[in-house]
């Protein structure tokens, strides 16, 4: 599929929320991740119940445990297919045309774009993850760190403060920490869920919000996708 109106990189809570929201509504949106087979994946029991009309409520209804509630959410996510695409690949640095991010470059050599980029890349900005006395460049268990993307960020410009994230041992899984960077609070517009040092670039999720709950991930993506939705339909001369 060609012509992507938005490029969602990250496919966890907030990212697939996104994506999900716009696709529904029968927009073209293309979403980015380095690994498919951890989209929507809770990595921690789910302690709160989701609200609203969301993909995260969707299939907890189902009352899947956590691997199959991914699952199943992939399976919807693919069945908004061709409006969304799904596509696996690690986002190294943005494409920025005139000010404005029009997408992304890849570790695997294709380049994506969209008039309209979302980063939802969660905790794995500069991301070290700590397991008992071994430390990776990691997110979170088995999955790279976007030092790449991290890099050209700061390149750009954009400023980033320490974060933390912690998970308890469960059901087998040891438990661990891990330390990321988070967009600095006057990078990001709350209302708008712009970066407004780039036109056209929007961030969700633990990348501005150090980390919150599932439900509270996925009401953000949620909202972000409301708010696309709006500038889609009304686009005010931005050159979207």
């Amino acid at each position: 599929m060609e012509g992507y109106e938005v490029l969602v990189v990250g496919a966890g809570f907030a990212g697939s929320e996104v994506a999900y929201r716009l696709a529904r509504s029968g927009r073209r949106v293309l979403l980015l991740t380095q690994s498919l087979d951890s989209l929507f994946l809770p990595v921690t029991p789910v302690t709160e119940p989701p609200a609203g009309d969301t993909l995260f409520a969707e299939v907890f209804e189902e009352g899947l445990p956590p691997f199959l509630l991914h699952a199943r959410a992939k399976w919807r996510l693919e069945a908004e297919r061709p409006r969304l695409h799904l596509q696996q690949a690690t986002a190294t640095g943005l494409l920025v045309e005139g000010g404005r991010a029009v997408g992304v470059r890849t570790f695997e050599g294709p380049a994506f774009r969209a008039p309209r980029v979302v980063l939802a890349v969660g905790t794995f900005l500069g991301a070290r993850l700590s397991v008992g006395r071994l430390e990776e460049a990691a997110g979170r268990l088995g999955e790279a760190a976007y030092d790449d993307l991290f890099e050209d960020l700061k390149g750009w410009g954009f400023a980033f403060l320490p974060a933390e994230q912690r998970a308890a041992p469960y059901k087998g899984a040891p438990g661990y920490r891990v330390r990321f960077y988070r967009f600095a609070d006057d990078e990001w517009e709350p209302a708008t869920f712009r970066l407004p040092r780039l036109e056209g670039l929007y961030a969700v999720g633990a990348c501005v919000s150090g980390g919150t709950s599932y439900r509270d991930e996925s009401e953000s993506g949620a909202r972000l996708g409301e708010a696309l939705l709006r500038e889609l339909e009304h686009p005010s001369g931005e050159g979207a």
